[in-house]
């Protein structure tokens, strides 16, 4: 992934630290997940427009949301916060 998506050369991998590395590819794979969102706007933009939906759509429904450095869909959202509020219970015990 350093030497393509984000452009760096065969010296790098040796500059760089791993935590280095990995914020780079956090950046990356968030600024990929930016540009999704905008192409999703568009298409929430057409299908809500068209009239031809009982509910509209909405962005987080096409392209999931942004949770701890990766992307879930709803339902994995909805299980994540569950397991997070049962560990929180847990430990207030």
């Amino acid at each position: 992934m350093l030497l393509g998506p984000l452009r760096r050369t065969h010296n790098d991998l040796w500059q760089l630290t791993l935590g280095e590395y990995e914020d780079l590819c956090r950046a990356w794979m968030y600024a990929n997940y930016i540009d999704t969102q905008k192409i999703a706007q568009l298409a929430v933009w057409l299908l809500n427009g068209s009239g031809n939906l009982k509910y509209p759509v909405h962005i987080e429904d096409l392209v999931g949301k942004w949770v701890d450095g990766r992307v879930m869909s709803i339902k994995e959202h909805r299980e994540y916060l569950k397991r997070k509020v049962a560990s929180k219970k847990k430990g207030d015990k």
